[in-house]
């Protein structure tokens, strides 16, 4: 074996033992409890931010589906109005070119029309 000078193993033990002295102190320094008692806070309060996030990611979800849902009902009623008004026009047509014109319209609002139900039959989930 290596002869070992005995001031290189003094200062091993010296390093040893200050690092123990040094992470005992850490360690039960109040400091410490008071840094991981904050530690852990965060991590609570990051955790409750997380699920009010998804709760609110999911509630945003519904509104942007129930808005979609109202938005095509208008849709529709807009368009049924819309035919009363042709149908009505179509009774007091003056001349047969009004009544194409008119006809054409009330087509064009039927077609809507049918669209519009389908879209609201998708977005309720009736087949």
């Amino acid at each position: 074996m290596k002869n070992i000078n005995p001031n290189t193993i003094l200062q091993i033990v010296a390093l040893l033992f200050l690092v123990i002295i040094g992470y005992m102190t850490f360690n039960s320094g109040s400091n410490w409890k008071i840094i991981k008692s904050e530690l852990d806070r965060a991590r609570e309060e990051l955790k409750t931010s997380k699920e009010t996030l998804v709760s609110t990611k999911s509630d945003l979800e519904k509104f942007k589906k129930e808005f979609e849902k109202m938005r095509l009902q208008k849709d529709l009623l807009i368009h049924k109005r819309d035919s009363l008004i042709f149908d009505f026009q179509k009774k007091n047509a003056k001349d047969w070119e009004e009544l194409q014109r008119i006809k054409d319209s009330i087509k064009i609002n039927n077609d809507q029309l049918a669209e519009d139900k389908a879209l609201i039959k998708n977005a309720l989930g009736i087949n």
